[in-house]
């Protein structure tokens, strides 16, 4: 599996990951704008996007991972460890952030899998939920 920057035929792909989560008016302009920062990986297969994430640098001075998704029968294969790994390696930060809706606990397991641990909360979002912030610590 190659973890690379997508390439423009990844865009359908990404897309339509992103809009699973995030739904289709706020897809769009959440994929276009992380592009525009070069801040989108892909986890790549025989010629296949299995996964994305995107990830921003600039959040309080930290890497802030704000979207992963996995296509679904890919799930559970290291995918998501691959691409969270990608954005480990080149971030200028050494504290990583990422976050999650409280009622996904596929997301809470897979976070805690991956090293992270629980950093608070935010209430009164859009979505109705409450948003659970999780860090990650990382070697210099």
């Amino acid at each position: 599996m190659e973890i690379r920057v997508p390439a423009g035929a990844d865009l359908e792909a990404v897309m339509a990951l992103a809009t699973d989560l995030l739904g289709p008016e706020r897809a769009g302009p959440f994929v276009r704008s992380h592009l525009d920062r070069h801040h989108v990986l892909v986890a790549a297969e025989d010629g296949a996007v299995r996964g994305v994430i995107a990830y921003r640098t600039d959040w309080f001075q930290c890497t802030f991972v704000s979207l992963v998704a996995v296509v679904k029968d890919h799930r559970q294969r290291g995918v998501a460890r691959r691409l969270f790994r990608a954005v480990e390696e080149m971030s200028p930060s050494p504290r990583l952030f990422s976050s999650t809706e409280e009622t996904n606990g596929v997301s809470i397991q897979m976070h805690t899998a991956l090293g992270f641990t629980p950093s608070g909360h935010i209430d009164n979002l859009p979505q109705g939920y409450r948003e659970l912030l999780f860090y990650k610590r990382l070697h210099p």
